[in-house]
């Protein structure tokens, strides 16, 4: 009876090996298949070679040596040379007084006439600056120019190589229109916490 059992034991033991190993055996082949799948899936179409020739320099000036003049340019160029050949004569019923310009009187030379355009181009070429200080403090200054490259603001400091004690200012801009500085002013203020001011340059 105990031999029975034991062969019993046996045949389940072997048979959940066996399972065990059929079931690693379908793992490996599932994962060498998904290793390898989309390598074969993948569209080949996709990886197309470039089709353009490359053309070396020697062969190219190869070409364009071996281009000759066709019937047609050589014709053009003998006219040419055949139009350059003839003596220019001069009109005698052509009045010669009508060749020289007139001379003209200062008199009838008006000024420039300044228009509103004009003055408008040039207000509107003036570029607005946004002052945020004006301190002696420089290690506040480079404080400030910190803050603001790090928010992305154009800053000017003048004079650039200070004195000791001497005034520095510190500028953002320039903008082209007045209400471009204006829609800035209020975040330089909030940022900075500096009473800013426009300032034309």
């Amino acid at each position: 009876m105990k031999l029975i059992m034991t062969k019993d034991k046996n045949n389940v033991s072997n048979n959940q090996n066996r399972m065990r190993n059929r079931l690693v055996g379908f793992a490996t082949l599932l994962l060498i298949l998904a290793l390898i799948a989309p390598w074969i899936i993948t569209d080949k179409s996709n990886t197309t070679t470039s089709t353009t020739p490359i053309l070396q320099p020697n062969i190219v000036n190869q070409q364009f040596q071996s281009v000759e003049l066709t019937p047609d340019d050589s014709l053009t160029q003998n006219n040419s040379s055949d139009v350059a050949n003839f003596p220019y004569a001069l009109d005698t019923d052509q009045n010669p007084s009508s060749l020289i310009s007139p001379e003209i009187n200062a008199e009838d030379v008006s000024e420039p006439i300044t228009t509103d355009q004009t003055v408008t181009t040039a207000q509107d070429s003036k570029l607005y600056m946004i002052q945020i200080a004006a301190l002696r403090n420089k290690q506040k200054i480079e404080e400030l120019v910190a803050l603001l490259r790090l928010n992305n603001y154009n800053v000017k400091v003048i004079p650039k190589n200070p004195e000791p004690n001497q005034l520095i200012k510190l500028q953002v801009g320039p903008y082209a229109k007045r209400e471009q500085a204006e829609q800035v002013i209020d975040n330089l203020n909030n940022l900075t916490k500096q009473k800013s001011i426009i300032i034309t340059n």
